[in-house]
């Protein structure tokens, strides 16, 4: 049976990456972001923007495509336990050898089927981190995935993912000269696919989660992003993302689905009367306004 495409794509950059840059390089992942200084400045400021300020003690995160572990060595001795997923066994490997050899025991490996996230559990993941990945993905691939980042996501839980956007000069740049050999088709690896920053921001809300920053560095662009700590929004959508599928052909299935969307509206309401009651008893207008943001977030699902 043929890998998926990534898998088959990236365990091969693995098998051949030793004889290219091991010379040069002591870890796969080296290669990327070198900015010639001994400490690594450019990948230090990455992980502090867009994991270190985010990330607990007491958190469970989830990283998609670890690589050859330059990230999750650094996130892993922060963290209560770490999940590192990834299509292609071979990174797999090269992640835990070098997390072994640093004493570093807190990570759970996973070979991931191209698909989705499983088996990491719904509501599971208190932060999702992936950096130089999903600018090989292609959009019928990160649509699911994104789908999947807020399915394991727990209430109120946060995320970063780096994408490459099209919307600047600098872009259609890179663009232009690689053009033709985009088009050759052979592989993923170094393939980059661009979005819109408006793109990215409609596929996240329509998976339920909200973007709360985002950063662009020439075509680089990383979004940082926050599941609702109002259940009713993420159960919203994966409803919605149910009644459309396959299984909701079944008249029984989709009866259910149907139902518990009908439940939803009597959920929010639930939620807001304490905060509506309390708003028409207080007499000071600060206070109000108070209540006021409260009500806001609760109806927007922020």
């Amino acid at each position: 049976m043929k890998e998926n495409r990534y898998a088959d794509d990236w365990n091969n950059y693995s098998k051949m990456w030793d004889a290219q840059f091991g010379k040069q390089y002591m870890h796969l992942g080296d290669e990327w972001n070198d900015d010639d200084t001994a400490d690594r400045k450019r990948d230090s400021f990455y992980f502090n923007a867009y994991a270190e300020r985010f990330i607990g003690s007491d958190m469970t995160v989830l990283e998609v495509g670890p690589g050859g572990g330059k990230w999750t060595v650094r996130i892993a001795p922060k963290v209560k336990h770490l999940i590192v997923i990834d299509v292609a066994k071979e990174m797999l490997e090269r992640t835990e050898v070098r997390c072994k050899s640093l004493g570093i025991t807190n990570v759970e490996y996973v070979l991931c089927n191209g698909k989705d996230f499983q088996p990491v559990a719904d509501k599971s993941i208190d932060f999702f981190f992936s950096y130089d990945v999903f600018v090989h993905i292609a959009l019928e691939d990160i649509w699911p995935y994104t789908q999947e980042i807020a399915r394991v996501l727990v209430s109120g839980g946060r995320g970063a993912c780096h994408y490459a956007i099209n919307s600047i000069p600098e872009a259609w740049d890179r663009i232009e000269q690689n053009n033709a050999w985009y088009r050759s088709g052979k592989h993923t690896v170094g393939q980059f696919y661009y979005f819109s920053p408006e793109v990215l921001r409609r596929m996240y809300e329509r998976c339920g989660l909200r973007i709360a920053e985002q950063h662009q560095e020439a075509w680089n662009f990383v979004c940082v992003f926050e599941k609702s700590a109002i259940d009713v929004v993420s159960n919203f959508e994966e409803l919605l993302k149910q009644l459309i599928s396959e299984e909701a052909n079944d008249d029984q299935v989709r009866a259910k689905i149907v139902a518990a969307l009908q439940s939803l509206p009597g959920q929010l309401e639930q939620r807001l009367n304490p905060l509506l009651l309390r708003a028409q008893e207080e007499k000071d207008p600060y206070r109000r306004v108070h209540y006021g943001a409260e009500i806001r977030r609760t109806w927007r699902g922020m």
